[in-house]
């Protein structure tokens, strides 16, 4: 039998990884969350395209041609074509031979032409969300891992919780404990689909995207090298850029000639190398998205004399290319428009609370130790609570001032979170600076679209869903922001009536 120090330190172990993992999951889902608002946001910040999304979405011989007239293209770059959340083009190239790759958003019709990798998520959590900031192959793994401890979780779940499907409707209010406790089994219940989709789809992508530089790191033994030369792309002794350019003289035929033979399929991908075009079409009703992975149809076009070669089915590669078809559109909403796209953001969100309700409910049965301290798991748990707030508004107040994210803010907010959290000796001052923030907090969401109009007041705000997207979602934060303060103020003044008593 094991003394009862030595089960305590087991316990203590087990907790501790319990919670690496629980916090793996959340910031997963919550990333995820933030990587969707993305493509509400652009339009909230930017009153070009808030104006580009009420009208026609633009055209690729323009698009390419706005870029040209500023940039030296070169003949080998991509073009992503406009969905319903993006009503612009992003191209990807060099404009030079020894010039780092450059992501463009562009609409010709608004004048926008601004960095893609520039605002917002589209840096940090969209790396977060997929990598972990870490390089990718490895990243790429540990989140494809994260999707199938979701399925894991999911499905122990059901199985301990199995019984809940009698009572799924049911409600008894008996404690707050159980209370939390109910509500955890049975929005659990009612979330298992999406949350077993999103975990199953996501992890699938993530270790099939992981697997190639893992295997190629294997077979290289690490070496820098001989990895590059594996994993290249290019030819040996082919320039990576052709420096010659601009709009090829057969780019409008290639495209004319695509849309005759392919009349149900819209365009969703070009593709220059050299004389060859590659243009990718998306057949209208096919649940896909181009640049994501298979579904879509692919054929070749030579510039010179606007031949099309034939057409390539991604899905003929078999049964792997069936599963991305249907994974990769799934998991990333794209099939739709705004109404999908709100969906998946409110699923995500209850998802999230699942889980960080299951956290809470792991370790608030013990809440505080014998000697009356605060475990170091649920201060760890306050302190991912308070980035949750907090990061997407220094984030959104960031990138609507300045137009960009500035990593020393973001790094020195979440550092002073976690910091007033996982310190002892600020626990006194703790509750009382809680009591404070809240109300702050609300405020500054609630007037978050105030410092959109006064930055930006003859913008054409009216009539854009992103726009109202995000204004409904921050005025509702501060509702919930204000709804908390409002009950802690009730509690703090319940305590000291009683004390006065």
């Amino acid at each position: 039998m094991l003394s009862q120090a030595a089960s305590n330190r087991l316990l203590s172990i087990h907790r501790v990884i319990s919670l690496v993992f629980c916090l793996l999951i959340s910031w997963s889902l919550w990333t995820g969350i933030l990587a969707f608002y993305a493509d509400f946001v652009r339009p909230w910040m930017t009153p070009a395209l808030a104006a580009a999304v009420i009208q026609p979405p633009p055209d690729a011989v323009d698009s390419l041609r706005h870029v040209a007239a500023r940039h030296a293209v070169g003949a080998q770059w991509t073009m992503m074509a406009p969905n319903p959340l993006r009503p612009f083009f992003i191209f990807s190239g060099r404009f030079g031979e020894t010039a780092p790759l450059t992501n463009l958003v562009v609409n010709p019709g608004a004048d926008v032409m601004v960095p893609w990798n520039g605002v917002l998520t589209d840096t940090l959590f969209r790396r977060l969300h997929t990598d972990l900031l870490l390089p990718k192959p490895y990243g790429r793994f540990l989140m494809g891992l994260a999707g199938i401890l979701i399925v894991l979780l999911v499905g122990t779940g059901l199985f301990i919780h199995g019984k809940l499907i009698r009572e799924a409707w049911s409600w008894r209010r008996r404690s707050r404990l159980l209370d939390l406790s109910d509500a955890h089994k049975r929005f659990g219940f009612w979330l298992i689909p999406y949350l077993f989709v999103m975990g199953l789809t996501g992890g699938i992508l993530g270790l099939k995207v992981a697997s190639l530089p893992l295997d190629a790191v294997l077979q290289t033994g690490g070496n820098p090298a001989a990895l590059r030369a594996l994993m290249s792309d290019d030819e040996p002794g082919k320039a990576s850029v052709d420096a010659a350019g601009g709009v090829p003289a057969g780019f409008a035929r290639c495209l004319d000639r695509f849309a005759e033979r392919f009349p149900d399929a819209r365009v969703g991908r070009i593709q220059r190398q050299g004389d060859r075009l590659m243009v990718e079409g998306i057949p209208h009703g096919r649940l896909t998205w181009a640049g994501e992975g298979a579904g879509s149809l692919r054929a070749d076009c030579s510039l010179s004399d606007g031949a099309l070669g034939p057409a390539r089915d991604a899905r003929d590669g078999g049964w792997a290319g069936v599963v991305e078809s249907a994974l990769r559109p799934l998991h990333y909403a794209r099939f739709g428009g705004t109404t999908t796209a709100l969906v998946y953001c409110l699923l995500g969100v209850l998802c999230l609370w699942i889980v960080d309700s299951g956290m809470k409910l792991l370790w608030l049965r013990g809440e505080k130790g014998r000697d009356g301290r605060i475990p170091w798991s649920m201060r760890l748990f306050a302190a991912n609570n308070a980035l949750y707030i907090l990061l997407p508004l220094v984030l959104l107040t960031d990138n609507l001032v300045s137009g960009a994210t500035r990593p020393w803010l973001v790094w020195s907010v979440a550092a002073a979170a976690i910091l007033l959290h996982l310190l002892p000796a600020l626990d006194r001052l703790r509750p009382a600076l809680s009591r404070v923030a809240l109300p702050v907090l609300a405020v500054a969401y609630a007037g978050l679209p105030l410092l959109r109009l006064a930055l930006f007041p003859s913008a054409p705000w009216l009539g854009c869903a992103p726009v109202m997207v995000v204004d409904a979602t921050a005025w509702l934060f501060a509702g919930w922001l204000f709804a908390v303060a409002w009950r802690q103020r009730r509690v703090v003044v319940g305590a000291l009536a009683g004390e006065t008593a």
